[in-house]
């Protein structure tokens, strides 16, 4: 089972959602994943078998208690026999109120959970067991704390990830520079400094969740990008496949419960 859950409303700003994956038996063709990048910072808690960050060739053990930074290209997983995860989607906002770490620190990396905060490893421990309520219970009494102690002052930031987020369909930097008052570098400077990626890759990045996430902006696609070979461009570089290979119910997990929800 996947599941997620909205955060009580005092979080909503900070955290998208949190999740739970939950197989007692994953045959060898289902243990086979991409983390796609979709402009969130993960924290993530694996109860289950080991599992592993594949490159080329190569596999890299994935600490049990993680932070996964920003990322800018689709990365690949392989799950062990058993899968039991938990996991909290940040917002960068979400980030940056919670934490000390500047998120270019986190760009492209996964880090040991006790690098960004000793406390992320009391907190894995106390969710050990398989009771769901109080285990999200536990992880809004953490983010709520987190949050009060670590008041900052984020206007800033904020208004030009809402920017971001409302002008992602025509992103032009040179007009956000303009918006805020700025210089282009100083800009890109201060955005790449606090989020970890630069404002156009993440607006590439946020042009595609809401694609992905919204099925009416799905179907209408082929229209919202200069033309079919940046689509698939777009598409084998966030989600390692293509628009056509998504729609045939694809075997890795997370692609198909965001392509396709629980079928």
């Amino acid at each position: 089972m996947i599941r997620t859950f909205e955060p009580i409303n005092s979080l909503h700003r900070i955290v998208d959602y949190i999740w739970v994956v939950d197989f007692d038996f994953l045959a060898n063709d289902n243990r086979e994943d991409i983390i796609m990048p979709l402009g969130y910072i993960n924290i993530i808690f694996n109860y289950g078998s080991a599992y592993s960050l594949v490159r080329e060739d190569q596999e890299v053990v994935i600490p049990n208690t993680v932070v996964i930074g920003q990322m800018k290209s689709a990365k690949y997983v392989r799950y062990g026999q058993q899968l039991y995860q938990i996991g909290i989607s940040l917002t960068p906002l979400g980030f940056i109120h919670l934490f000390q770490v500047p998120g270019l620190e986190l760009e492209e990396r996964i880090l040991q959970a006790t690098d960004v905060d000793p406390d992320l490893d009391e907190l894995y421990r106390m969710m050990r067991f398989k009771d769901v309520e109080q285990n999200i219970t536990a992880i809004n009494h953490y983010l709520l704390d987190k949050m009060m102690l670590n008041k900052k002052d984020t206007g800033r930031i904020e208004e030009m990830l809402t920017y971001v987020e409302r002008e992602y369909e025509n992103l032009n930097i040179v007009r956000m520079a303009k918006f805020f008052c700025i210089s282009v570098s100083t800009l890109e400077r201060f955005f790449k400094r606090h989020v970890g990626l630069t404002p156009k890759t993440y607006g590439d990045i946020v042009k595609f969740r809401k694609h992905v996430e919204d099925e009416r902006l799905r179907e209408e696609m082929q229209y919202r990008y200069y033309d079919q070979s940046h689509l698939i461009k777009t598409f084998k570089k966030f989600a390692g496949k293509t628009v056509k290979e998504l729609e045939k119910l694809p075997h890795e997990l997370t692609l198909r419960y965001v392509w396709h929800g629980q079928k």
